[in-house]
């Protein structure tokens, strides 16, 4: 019963996304009502279905979806779509929908497919351990948050550097003001630091358990320490400080900066326990 409840929702969630980027890119583009009417709904729906299909994968094999690239691809679309769903609830804002949901689109169809292809592949130990997935996959919610900050950032930046010049196009119409986009990066920057500091947390206790060659002074460690700290000191600049929107933004870009070398040169050519895949 798990196995076809499982195998329902791996065919049913692809449809659900790319309907959903339809659906956001026809209010976009155009003054649809039915597709602005339906839109939201949609979104929740397909978060629920996405949540649950986390949950029936998760118990069928009894380990966290992280033991692939293709898993984690799938992990990120449902967090883009979650952080999204947050932010549009919060703001009233479904300018950036479009965009950021045909990116979640993206990553759940490349998912679905290769690992339909891929299903007899062999699976990480390391990762099937439960309390390690739940490191991984709080860290990969922390990191697309992060990202979908970024990108809202991006937007910014664009959408000031064309107002600066006097050429606002058309382009931009439908996206959110400066200062909706500004508060679109704070939320998403705020989404990927809690999950961010609740894997540091189950990291700390778990890992020094697990890994005989563990270190406090790891590289991998370090830098996601520099990266918790940069979205710190963007929250607490925003909350706190007040600063302006435009250094708000820029200390986003700064933090995934961190983030990409965190990921790639960190990871590949500095960590040495810290390799998961």
């Amino acid at each position: 019963m798990l196995h076809i409840a499982n195998s329902i929702a791996e065919v049913l969630l692809p449809i659900a996304y790319v309907l959903l980027a339809y659906m956001y890119g026809v209010s976009f583009f155009s003054t649809d009502a039915v597709s602005s009417r339906l839109k939201s709904p949609l979104l929740l729906l397909t978060s629920v279905l996405h949540f649950l299909y986390v949950g029936l994968h998760t118990a069928e094999y009894n380990r966290c979806m992280v033991t692939t690239p293709f898993e984690i691809m799938s992990l990120i679309a449902f967090t883009i779509t979650l952080t999204y769903l947050i932010i549009e609830r919060r703001t009233g804002e479904s300018g950036t929908g479009f965009f950021l949901l045909s990116l979640a689109a993206v990553f759940e169809l490349t998912s679905s497919v290769v690992m339909k292809l891929s299903s007899g592949s062999d699976v990480n130990p390391v990762l099937s351990n439960m309390a390690i997935g739940t490191h991984v996959t709080l860290a990969v919610f922390g990191y697309a948050g992060f990202a979908l900050s970024a990108m809202h950032a991006v937007m910014f930046l664009l959408m000031y550097r064309e107002l600066k010049r006097g050429s606002f196009g058309s382009a931009y119409r439908n996206l959110p003001s400066l200062e909706g986009l500004e508060h679109m990066t704070v939320l998403s920057s705020l989404v990927g630091f809690v999950f961010l500091s609740a894997s540091v947390v189950v990291g700390a206790i778990w890992l020094p358990r697990l890994f005989t060659d563990f270190s406090w002074t790891d590289p991998k460690l370090l830098s996601t320490g520099i990266v918790w700290v940069l979205y710190a000191a963007l929250l607490l600049a925003h909350y706190a400080v007040r600063i302006d929107g435009h250094r708000i933004v820029k200390l986003s870009l700064w933090g995934f900066g961190a983030i990409v070398l965190s990921l790639t040169v960190v990871n590949v050519f500095l960590s040495d326990f810290h390799r998961f895949l």
